[in-house]
């Protein structure tokens, strides 16, 4: 078929498209070493050129409200923030997007026990410097203020738990949206006349060590995941791997 000529004047559209990975919830020192490998031997062979990570880099179980009394209050904080600010410094994100278990330290750094205080603030400290020597742009945990908006997509830790979490998060910000905070690797559609594609990266830590889903049925579900594709200024074709319990991330061959 013959192409119809640009009519007069008309600019030809270019349209610069960017490699993006987008990982989640690696939670400080529980996290899987093997995802890890698994995760950076793609992006070194990727090269994406933005690489979100979508919050939790640590889990702060110590710093957790109502650890008083619990196994989580003896949870060491030291190995914690060794594992965040080494994750921070291996991936070198170009944007972070900080989630629950991280924003712990804001809140309480403002807290009636100083020693609490001060434990956070330096605990926190240590990540916003990995974060800005990396040269990561960064956004809090807030429902309203807590997303980047790049290549027509949110991106961001994500807020809600239940089954329709990722479609009720795009319905939300109305547009597709890529979160973590599930910790189940997840694509949906959302019920709006411009529905793209959402979804949930996954997790990066490993569930054994989290003791306090091992309960739960739902955890049955966790799984780990990445996101990664391309974006342009307002679009994008992104793509979900995820990996289940003892078996490698799948990858696409040739990268």
């Amino acid at each position: 078929m013959r192409k119809q000529p640009l009519a007069k004047g008309a600019p030809a559209v270019t349209r610069k498209w960017s490699r993006v990975t987008a990982i989640g919830c690696t939670h400080g020192d529980l996290v899987d070493p093997t995802r890890l490998d698994e995760v950076m031997a793609f992006v070194h062979r990727f090269e994406p050129k933005l690489r979100f990570d979508l919050g939790d880099l640590i889990d702060t179980a110590a710093f957790r409200h109502g650890a008083k009394g619990t196994q989580d209050e003896s949870h060491p904080i030291e190995p914690d923030r060794i594992a965040g600010v080494e994750w921070i410094k291996r991936y070198k994100p170009t944007h972070i997007s900080w989630g629950n278990h991280d924003w712990r330290l804001v809140e309480w750094r403002s807290h009636h026990n100083a020693v609490l205080a001060f434990a956070a603030g330096v605990v926190w400290n240590a990540l916003e410097d990995a974060a800005r020597d990396v040269g990561a742009k960064t956004v809090p945990y807030d429902l309203d203020d807590g997303w980047f908006y790049e290549g027509g997509m949110y991106w961001g830790h994500g807020y809600w738990f239940p089954e329709s979490a990722v479609r009720d998060h795009a319905e939300y910000l109305g547009g597709p949206c890529c979160i973590a905070h599930l910790h189940r690797p997840l694509q949906e559609r959302s019920r709006t006349r411009t529905s793209r594609d959402s979804f949930c990266v996954g997790l990066l830590g490993d569930p054994k060590k989290m003791t306090y889903a091992r309960r739960r049925r739902a955890t049955s579900r966790w799984a780990g995941g990445c996101v990664f594709g391309e974006i342009c200024d307002n679009d994008h074709a992104l793509w979900l791997a995820t990996g289940q319990p003892r078996q490698p991330i799948h990858f696409p061959a040739g990268f």
